[in-house]
């Protein structure tokens, strides 16, 4: 039986920017924000792909930081 083997690892620091193209996406899901002390809570994105799972894992001083907007899917023009 094969484990599973780290092929990649990313660290940055403030005022840097990451980027990463996933090909073939399944799904994409957000976790509930969970509070894990004072002042500091967790929350993590999951993108599901035919090759793999990516997580990013996230900590913020308010939950509400979390928020995720949706695109307009409906194909009509943005109104001016």
């Amino acid at each position: 039986m094969s484990g599973n083997k780290t092929v990649a690892s990313v660290s940055f620091h403030s005022n840097h920017n990451l980027s990463m193209d996933v090909d073939e996406v399944i799904g994409i899901s957000m976790s509930t924000p969970m509070k894990i002390a004072e002042g500091q809570w967790f929350c993590e994105i999951i993108v599901r792909s035919a090759n793999g799972t990516l997580a990013v894992n996230m900590l913020s001083d308010d939950p509400g930081k979390f928020a995720f907007e949706l695109p307009d899917f409906s194909g009509k023009p943005p109104e001016e």
